[in-house]
């Protein structure tokens, strides 16, 4: 198996060009974070002179320089001992910001930060010359399938999430006739007070795709759901009992046991709507006793 040198000086250096080239290009956040330090004098010029230097250490490194490694160490040095005499002091400068927008290390990681880059700065000094072989591309192949296979988990939550989202399209309202299931108003049967019953069987394509939001309904309105299924001997009883006249079919339960909405169902959103409209009508007949 091929084994890679890795390049020291040459990171190194892109670390210290791509520091460089973000505090010119976001001037005005790195002036905000020089602000930020107490003892740092003349700020203004070290505006400009702190890029500048960053560049000429980077592009140094990257050209091989004699010297590049103590002027990498040096630079870091003075970083962390201005950092580390305001942390002294009780304050807490604020990030520049500049090797990744819009996101700043803590100022005690960015001296843990500061650290790892000088031990490569004095790798670099030392000449040493690291070469990844048989056990880097070993961690590297099982780190990829590990990503993989995470991203294969990530596409197939984001499939169940689009499909949710799919039967949430489609007519807004269940379609509820008067002469089907139990009339408006009329007592369930028992153990289904205060609940959504769903009724669904095995030969319905529809309902199939259903079942699995029904306990995102129940969790999103704080509802107790009975999945009534036709091939379960309970289901076929809760069936009879409601008059089913087909599935996928609804019917929300009052509090006090009564039949407030019904309907046809093709999608959670239709389903949904018959949740809705029966607290909506409980709410209407609980204002009217209290009248």
């Amino acid at each position: 198996m091929p084994t890679v040198e890795l390049p020291l000086a040459v990171l190194l250096g892109g670390v210290f060009l791509i520091a460089g080239a973000g505090k010119l290009f976001r001037v005005d956040r790195f002036r905000e974070s020089l602000e930020s330090y107490r003892l740092a004098p003349a700020k203004p010029l070290l505006a400009r002179l702190v890029p500048v230097a960053e560049l000429a250490v980077g592009g140094a490194l990257v050209a091989g320089l004699t010297g590049a490694g103590w002027a990498a160490a040096g630079l870091l040095a003075i970083f962390s001992l201005a950092l580390a005499a305001e942390l002294a002091t009780g304050a807490s400068p604020a990030s520049c910001g500049c090797l990744v927008p819009g996101i700043g290390l803590p100022a005690r990681l960015a001296l843990i930060r500061n650290a790892l880059l000088a031990a490569v700065a004095l790798a670099v000094i030392a000449g040493a010359r690291p070469r990844l072989g048989e056990g880097f591309w070993l961690v590297a192949f099982i780190a990829l399938w590990l990503v993989v296979a995470g991203l294969g988990a990530l596409v197939f939550a984001l499939y169940r999430q689009v499909g949710v989202l799919h039967l949430r399209l489609g007519p807004g309202a269940a379609f509820e006739h008067d002469d089907e299931g139990l009339p408006l108003g009329d007592q369930a049967p028992p153990g289904t007070a205060g609940s959504l019953v769903v009724f669904t069987s095995s030969s319905c394509p529809v309902c199939a795709q259903i079942v699995p939001g029904l306990r995102a309904i129940g969790r999103d309105h704080a509802l107790a759901v009975v999945h009534a299924q036709e091939d379960d001997p309970h289901g076929r009883e809760l069936h009879r009992a409601f008059a089913v006249p087909g599935t996928p079919y609804a019917v929300y339960v009052g509090g006090d046991g009564a039949v407030r909405a019904k309907g046809t169902v093709n999608t959670l959103e239709q389903l949904e709507s018959v949740v809705v409209t029966g607290r909506a009508r409980e709410q209407e007949g609980a204002v009217s006793h209290a009248a």
